[in-house]
């Protein structure tokens, strides 16, 4: 193991010559020195090298004497005379000292004020890195999460951090805000974060690994002289097993820095000498034999697999996506005729509404936020007072997307000795904006736009806009047995095939496909700028005698810029089907901005697809989209249609394979 003493670049920190931080959470709480003493640990840290200080504004003895911790970082650097710039002040928030016992608070009003505290007691305008402290399970970590994003982006944080976390827990917020720092407990004693790959998960991704009780803390520290690996080697090279047990850590991994809670000089006089120290071959071999951070392998695969897109194993029909939903039948995702818990869930437009239907005709009591408002977490009360009054059998169908989401249900159900069993409706994204649509269809006749979708939501909670779907799979983690669950099953999605849909479509894109304009605009404002492309009626004429009817299917964000009125854009559509002298049988288009899609009917949303396919029971088999962009092919693709690009070669040619 080289020395640390050289310059080590470790993230946000930037390079540090003496790869450690101090802790100023014993020198803040309960038993700690007088303030003088505890001022002259932080200078003689300082004075040797150490640049890291890390506090929290709940380090103090009670409430009454909040952001102390702080307070006391602040004094020590105005105090000292050493380059102040190159000194990195860490703090917390989420933490409570109610008569000094230690109490979550996750709130984001409770946020809010407490980064207001850090900033004053800390004389900034901008933290340089804040760590949540800890997850308040009584507080959505969503909600926890977002306050903290906010807080970022309103300029009052420059970096973010959590504490004591999972590697689930920070993929979670890392769909939120970067996370740069993880402060996790690693040492000789407790190797858990290295051992549950999260040391190795940070180091890949970039983030800087603060190591408390990087002896075993307080309570556990006089373990180590006791230690068959460490004493031998503290022999051997005449220090400490305190330093042999530091330097095994700083060789642990380069993101690593180690914080010491140091109460005294000497300790930090020992801290930095472990610093200096050289492990060599025989010294590693003895403490990967003992002392070993590696990870587990099967823990470190487990864990990066939250932090990458894990396919859905799906079976999926070509048929025409005419019916409504239908799922596989197993025998495992059927109601019991015992006491359960069944958690049913899945992205939005899998089809947990219509499964439920029969977990609830067998006699389950179904709690669902869209029925009954408030939040997700609301529903538990409500499940354990359903159990506590005699109700056995229970339906949660919900979105569900993360453990944390589904941890509150699994709790409340084995409280009660009741067996909770895990239903995952398996869906492609496209099948579900399929089934969105076609709900739509079923309830307005049509697909809705963004404003639409927006008011009438208040009364219908089933319109997702495209962008809660996205959410949904950002931050989704596989449901597992390890969770609690009795059971897991998979349910794939299959589309039932309508016999009714018999027609044959042929979809058109409009502009760059069909037509130009004799202007060169990119779209037409007026009829009179319409010009068909070469041997385009010709092409279409072929397919129209094999039976195909011509469809236009065409973005038009023009409408929604101001740029262009319906009442031209149709004139020119009509147009266009004039020049062509074919039977055109509908104009479908879509007046919604470009950017961000929040309508289903934009290519390459299906919506306008759906809406032809259902109104005029075109057949899957017998449908064929034609474009000249990558969003009409990914258009056809999510409608299972063949696609046909008009940007290669002769058209005519094209059309007539």
């Amino acid at each position: 193991m080289a020395s640390t003493s050289a310059a080590n670049p470790t993230g946000i920190l930037g390079p540090l010559d003496i790869r450690l931080g101090l802790g100023l959470l014993r020198l803040a709480t309960k038993g700690c020195p007088t303030l003088d003493d505890a001022l002259a640990v932080i200078h003689f840290a300082l004075d040797h090298g150490i640049r890291v200080l890390d506090t929290a504004d709940s380090y103090c003895l009670s409430d009454a004497n909040f952001h102390f911790g702080e307070l006391l970082a602040q004094q020590a650097l105005d105090q000292w005379h050493g380059p102040r710039n190159e000194v990195k002040i860490l703090t917390k928030v989420g933490m409570i000292r109610p008569k000094g016992r230690w109490v979550p608070n996750g709130r984001p009003d409770h946020l809010r004020k407490a980064v207001n505290g850090s900033l004053l007691a800390l004389g900034v305008e901008r933290l340089f890195l804040l760590q949540l402290h800890a997850h308040d399970s009584k507080v959505p970590f969503e909600d926890t999460l977002g306050a903290l994003a906010e807080l970022q982006r309103a300029g009052k944080v420059e970096h973010l951090g959590l504490c004591n976390v999972s590697a689930g827990e920070l993929q979670q917020a890392m769909r939120h805000f970067p996370v740069a720092a993880v402060q996790n407990e690693l040492s000789v004693l407790n190797r858990k974060s290295a051992a549950q790959g999260l040391v190795s998960l940070t180091a890949e991704q970039g983030i800087v690994f603060l190591a408390h009780r990087p002896l075993g803390g307080y309570a556990k520290v006089a373990r180590l002289s006791k230690n068959k690996i460490l004493g031998p080697l503290s022999q051997r090279h005449g220090v400490s097993p305190h330093e042999i047990a530091l330097a095994a850590l700083l060789g642990a991994g380069p993101n690593i820095v180690p914080l010491i809670g140091a109460t005294r000089i000497d300790s930090v006089r020992s801290s930095l000498a472990a610093t200096r120290l050289t492990l060599d071959v025989s010294d590693r071999t003895a403490l990967e034999i003992g002392c070993s951070f590696a990870p587990d392998p099967a823990e470190l695969t487990a864990a990066r697999q939250l932090f990458t897109t894990t396919p859905l194993a799906v079976s999926r029909s070509p048929d025409a996506p005419a019916a409504p939903v239908q799922h596989t039948e197993h025998l495992t995702t059927s109601p019991t005729i015992g006491p359960e818990v069944v958690l049913l869930m899945g992205i939005q437009g899998a089809g947990k509404s219509m499964l439920v239907s029969d977990y609830v005709n067998q006699g389950y009591l179904r709690l669902n936020r869209d029925q009954l408002g408030g939040r997700l977490d609301d529903l538990v009360p409500l499940l354990q007072q359903s159990l506590e009054m005699g109700q056995r059998r229970v339906v949660l169908d919900n979105t569900y997307p993360t453990r944390l989401s589904r941890a509150p249900v699994i709790a409340a159900a084995r409280a009660h000795g009741v067996p909770i069993r895990c239903v995952h409706l398996q869906i492609p994204l496209a099948e579900a904006h399929i089934n969105i649509v076609l709900r739509m269809l079923e309830r307005y006749g049509r697909p809705l736009g963004p404003e639409e979708m927006k008011s009438y939501r208040k009364s219908d909670p089933n319109l997702p806009p495209p962008v809660a779907l996205q959410r949904w799979l950002s931050s989704f983690e596989p449901p597992a047995l390890d969770e609690g669950f009795a059971a897991v099953s998979a349910l794939p999605f299959a589309r039932r095939h309508d016999p009714t849909h018999t027609e044959k479509g042929l979809l058109l894109d409009v502009d760059g496909t069909l037509r130009k304009t004799r202007s060169g605009a990119i779209y037409p404002t007026h009829p009179d700028d319409v010009e068909l492309l070469p041997g385009r009626r010709e092409a279409l004429a072929r397919w129209v005698e094999e039976g195909y009817r011509l469809f236009f299917v065409s973005n038009q964000s023009g409408i929604a810029s101001g740029k262009l009125s319906h009442d031209m854009a149709q004139a020119a559509f009509l147009r266009t089907a004039e020049l062509l002298q074919l039977p055109v049988t509908e104009i479908a288009y879509c007046p919604h901005p470009a950017f961000p899609i929040g309508c289903y009917c934009r290519k390459p949303m299906p919506g306008l697809g759906v809406y032809l396919m259902q109104r005029h029971r075109l057949a899957r088999e017998h449908l064929v989209m034609v474009g000249d962009m990558a969003s009409d092919a990914e258009f056809a693709a999510n409608l299972g249609a063949r696609y046909l690009d008009a940007s290669r070669g002769d058209f005519t040619a094209l059309m007539g394979s």
